[in-house]
């Protein structure tokens, strides 16, 4: 029986770490993309309403539709964040798990490409997350510069 696996305390340790690592970041992250995606939404809908109400002509009316573009824009990216997010969490969790195992080369070689995967994710999570708050922010100064 020397393909099975012990329960040593490493290997527990290592389990429960995968687990809690995933669900933290999962509910963290989740809130961020979930509040990115409800702020842009919300402020294009409001941008909407507003224009169905007030029907600007000029160029107040193509500030308010590059305005609309930018919110849409910042759902979007938060969306792809948030598909980032998801990649990261998982490859944490390949990364723990198999941190689980008994010792082998080919084991390192694939707990490396899955580290390095995961911080490669976490870094364009990151990006995205900051350039929907960015969209967010321009979209709302092209509003307040068009209502005058």
């Amino acid at each position: 029986m020397d393909d099975q696996i012990t329960d040593s305390p490493f290997r527990m340790l290592a389990c429960e770490r995968s687990h809690e690592e995933a669900r933290q970041t999962v509910a963290t992250n989740r809130m961020l993309v979930q509040s990115l995606v409800i702020i842009n939404g919300g402020a294009a809908t409001a941008v909407l309403a507003y224009l169905g109400a007030h029907n600007p002509s000029g160029p107040g009316k193509s500030a308010a539709l590059l305005t609309i573009i930018l919110y849409c824009l910042g759902v979007f990216i938060a969306i792809f964040a948030g598909l980032y997010i998801r990649r990261t969490t998982r490859e944490w969790s390949s990364f723990w798990e198999l941190k689980s195992y008994p010792d082998t080369a080919e084991r390192e070689k694939t707990m490396e490409g899955h580290r390095r995967q995961a911080i490669q994710s976490k870094r364009w999570s990151a990006g995205l997350l900051v350039f929907s708050e960015g969209f967010f922010l321009v979209a709302s100064l092209s509003l307040a510069m068009s209502l005058g």
